[in-house]
């Protein structure tokens, strides 16, 4: 979070160094974007940038964070949710969120296809210590836990289910390169949430269920 400093700035200062941010941003993933191209076009000082952020993961994260704002406020007013229970949704994303998509500057290049190619480390802090908390974690559809057979512990315990499931994807890539083998990931992807959603004793591969259905 950025420090008092920077928000005790005038409006139009503020919105001036975030926009200049956003830009470097844009332009490739979080690692090759050096604090000395962000000072240079922010066009300020090195010793004023440490007085508004205590380093460039600092400001990252808060560009972030807007997005988050803006998808959690469509998705309040709109009724619009994240379902990544469902892998063939999960797969579309945000795609549905098109009023934040046209209003913030450089919503794909920033929050997806750059953030996408970040350090896993960096992904992963960002979502287990910014995107774990009740409020974020309003975004999401929890439609599955209001099934009828579903156990009432798991209802009450939905958002910590679904934190579960929202760590498959973290984990995932230590097995699999996404950007090399993107089937693989995906029907990994699929396995993993069915696995979560039925229960190691209960699941069943397709593989298994075609056996069952063939003995007489």
């Amino acid at each position: 979070m950025p420090k008092a400093t920077f928000f005790n700035l005038p409006d139009n200062k503020r919105e001036k160094l975030i926009a200049a941010a956003i830009d470097e941003f844009s332009k490739a993933p979080y690692q090759e974007i050096s604090i000395n191209q962000i000072i240079k076009a922010m066009e300020i000082p090195a010793g004023s940038f440490y007085q508004y952020f205590t380093d460039k993961k600092d400001l990252y994260f808060y560009v972030l964070s807007l997005y988050i704002e803006s998808l959690l406020d469509e998705s309040v007013r709109k009724g619009k949710k994240l379902n990544i229970l469902d892998p063939d949704s999960n797969r579309r994303g945000t795609g549905n969120f098109t009023e934040t998509r046209e209003k913030l500057p450089s919503y794909q290049s920033v929050f997806v296809d750059n953030f996408n190619k970040a350090p896993i480390e960096l992904k992963r802090e960002w979502t287990y210590e910014r995107m774990l908390n009740e409020k974020f974690m309003l975004l999401y559809n929890y439609d599955f836990f209001e099934q009828e057979g579903i156990d009432p512990k798991v209802k009450e315990q939905k958002y910590l289910m679904m934190a579960m499931a929202m760590a498959v994807p973290s984990l995932l890539q230590l097995f699999c390169d996404k950007q090399k083998n993107d089937a693989e990931y995906r029907e990994l992807y699929r396995f993993c949430l069915d696995v979560l959603k039925t229960g190691f004793r209960e699941y069943r591969s397709p593989e298994i269920q075609d056996s069952y259905a063939l003995v007489p």
